[in-house]
């Protein structure tokens, strides 16, 4: 009996499959190489590009705010000269402006306008006598510092020096009052626009050169003020200048009414609020193929390193592969001559023994075994396919009784399955619409169930976590290991002893703190239960969020110990430190100081200023004191004007009486408040705690209270000596 031959497709030889394969492979990496550097670096060079035009937009914007913030201020100083407030002739204030013009080219025009509104005296005699009344800077300065945005010269076009650019200034302008607080005037200075492009020439041409960078000064109704030439003074709409407009700061990518792409930066100056500032958008461009040509060069570089890789990395497979696969084509050409043959032919090859490496040594020796086991199979084969007949015929009886007994079983257990599918089902509906996370675990803590309330709670989706140890994902240490000694008990206990002790340990609600997925810690409350069942018992945890109730009992502790108006320890807070602090003054054998602070002509500030003023000052009353002291000290609030301030770890007395005098020239400093300017002084009365000292807290403070007054009585003769 002779086999019928085999017929298979052609397949490829193996030097080719191993070549095409290293090809494939070098492709491959390259392609997923330019993917990465498409994803990762793009985004970098976009983003790195963007921060470096977003830090161009702020340097000018904070450029263009000193320059204003000086012109403020050199009016507020011309403002209270004795020459200007008290000016006898237009002359003597001429002089004095003339001379802050030599100083600063910059000021084009400075004048001081009479209260109707008649030019007094002016740099140069340029508009004296002129009715200025109409015009925005005098109505602005009148009774505060005013800067008035960009706008052409309108009196003055004539009148000063011919100039590239025609005149376009900045004012500044604000009141002038005499030696009594009469109202004398305005004091006006014309900036000429010619500052803005030298800041743009010293602080950000260098960025032009490198980067190919636009820079955009634009006023508030959208007037280009300063940018390339042709755009000046022209409309410009742009999603980046209405961010500006908004007050945000920052970058982003658009397209520019030119219709290219471009990079742009975004800031705004000044403050709405504040008259004495001007708020313009500022916008820094480049266009965003220059800001990513180096990210493109970079991907044209590694398609062309992969090309030459491949072609090297191929030829050399190639040879590899030709030279490792010669034995295995001798032996897979034997082998499909064996396959041809037909009875009756010429003797077949015989497969020889090859030893070129181990494999192919293996290999041949085996083919040529199985030859042998080949023919000794075909003869027993011819045996038992006589046998064989005959068993088929009953055999195939057999399995028909069997199949028909066999459909009515899978037919039972295909309606009870479903049965139990349904009822599963409408267990799981019940879990996952619970408000309580739900938790199963089998005797060795391991996640059996879990629904959709566990997942929002502590961020694991169910598929991740079942057959996952509970202990190692979400308990902290020291809890963990009380766990997994109560499980390793509840698993030695045998039989009832099991349900009686679960019982016992689990039928409690507790409090516990858990790690979610993000590893941030969780307050929960947990109801834990045990359900015996034949295949083992589980433990079955419902886990509710206590989190906002913890952080409201928290809020409302620290609201108990903070005062409210200076965020200090008030007086609750204090007399818990105080007591602390003396006892850890007696433990390390080192002195305690207590500092009894009270704000002299505190009263009359509250009186003249109002109470909000009266409460800035407390504010920044407390702020000195905090930064003046050490940061292990304590200071506090008592109540009204008083404070206190817990010094400890003093070597002796003279180290409190140092800090004192340290403390008292900070709090001699003029205090800013939104409508004064005032300066006071603070009483301090010192009591300091000897570690053999009595750990009395009221008669420290006491102490302290009376040298504060004794300090304030000396004040006050010293005052009245003077």
């Amino acid at each position: 009996m002779t086999l019928p031959p085999i017929t298979s497709p052609v397949r490829p030889r193996l030097t080719t499959l191993v070549t095409v394969g290293v090809s494939a492979t070098v492709l491959l990496t390259v392609l997923c190489l330019l993917i990465l550097v498409d994803h990762f670096a793009l985004a970098y060079a976009r983003a790195e590009a963007e921060q470096r035009l977003q830090q161009l937009s702020w340097q000018m914007r904070d450029a263009l705010n000193n320059v204003v913030r000086k012109a403020t201020g050199d009016v507020q100083l011309l403002a209270e000269l004795e020459d200007v407030r008290a000016a006898r002739t237009p002359a003597d204030v001429r002089q004095v402006l003339e001379n802050l013009q030599k100083t600063f080219p910059d000021y084009a025009w400075i004048g001081l306008a009479n209260p109707d509104g008649t030019v007094y005296a002016a740099t140069q005699g340029l508009l004296e006598n002129v009715n200025v009344g109409e015009r925005d800077w005098f109505k602005g300065g009148q009774d505060k510092i005013y800067a008035g945005d960009f706008h052409p010269a309108t009196l003055l076009g004539n009148k000063l020096p011919a100039s590239a650019d025609p005149w376009r200034f900045v004012d500044a302008a604000g009141p002038v009052r005499d030696a009594q607080g009469n109202y004398r005037g305005v004091l006006c200075v014309h900036m000429s626009w010619g500052w803005a492009r030298r800041l743009v020439q010293n602080i950000l041409a260098p960025a032009d050169r490198q980067y190919s960078a636009d820079i955009f000064v634009v006023r508030g109704d959208g007037t280009i003020m300063l940018g390339p030439r042709g755009m000046e003074e022209q409309k410009l709409a742009a999603d980046s200048l209405k961010l500006a407009q908004s007050g945000a700061s920052g970058a982003l990518s658009e397209t520019w009414p030119d219709g290219k792409r471009y990079l742009t930066g975004y800031a705004r100056s000044g403050n709405p609020e504040d008259a004495s500032t001007l708020t313009w958008s500022i916008l820094v461009r480049q266009p965003e193929e220059l800001a990513l040509s180096g990210v493109r060069s970079l991907e044209h570089q590694i398609l062309a390193l992969g090309a030459v890789l491949g072609l090297v990395l191929a030829a050399g497979a190639a040879v590899v592969a030709r030279r490792f696969t010669a034995p295995l084509n001798l032996l897979s050409g034997i082998i499909e001559r064996r396959l041809a043959a037909t009875s009756g032919g010429p003797a077949l090859p015989l497969v020889p023994q090859l030893d070129a490496y181990h494999e192919v040594q293996v290999l041949s020796r085996a083919l040529a075994e199985m030859l042998r086991d080949e023919q000794r199979h075909l003869d027993n084969l011819r045996s038992l396919n006589e046998k064989l007949e005959t068993t088929v015929a009953e055999r195939t009886r057999e399995i028909a009784r069997k199949a028909l007994l066999l459909e009515r079983a899978l037919a039972q257990e295909q309606s009870t399955q479903q049965l139990l599918q349904e009822r599963a089902a409408e267990l799981r509906a019940i879990l996952d619409n619970a408000h309580d996370a739900f938790i199963a675990l089998d005797p060795g803590g391991v996640v059996r169930d879990w629904n959709l309330q566990a997942e929002r709670l502590l961020g694991w989706k169910r598929a991740e976590v079942i057959g996952q140890p509970l202990a190692a994902m979400m308990l902290p240490p020291l809890l963990r290991r009380a766990y997994e000694r109560d499980m390793r008990q509840l698993a030695e206990t045998q039989g009832g002893a099991v349900a009686a002790a679960a019982a016992a340990a689990l039928s409690r609600r507790v409090e516990l703190t858990l790690y979610n997925r993000d590893g941030r810690e969780l307050p929960v409350e947990a109801s834990l239960a045990y359900v015996p069942g034949s295949g083992g018992h589980l433990f079955i945890a419902f886990l509710h969020d206590i989190s906002q109730r913890k952080a409201l009992f928290a809020s409302m502790e620290a609201m108990a110990l903070r005062d409210t108006l200076t965020g200090l320890p008030n007086r609750r807070a204090l007399m818990q430190a105080l007591a602390e602090a003396l006892r850890r003054a007696d433990r390390s054998r080192q002195c305690c100081a207590v500092f009894f602070l009270d704000l002299d002509r505190f009263k009359q500030v509250n009186d003249r200023y109002g109470h909000e003023e009266g409460d800035e000052l407390l504010r920044q009353f407390a702020a000195r004191v905090r930064d003046a002291v050490r940061q292990t000290d304590t200071v506090g609030r008592l109540a009204g004007d008083e404070f206190i301030v817990i010094l400890e770890m003093l070597q002796n007395d003279a180290a409190a009486q140092e800090a004192a005098d340290k403390l008292q020239p900070v709090l001699a400093r003029p205090f800013v408040l939104k409508t004064a300017t005032v300066q006071l002084s603070a009483s301090i009365g010192i009591a300091i705690h000897h570690p053999d000292d009595p750990q009395d807290i009221e008669s420290l403070l006491s102490r302290a209270d009376r040298a504060m007054y004794r300090h304030k009585q000396q004040g006050l003769q010293q005052r009245a000596r003077r």
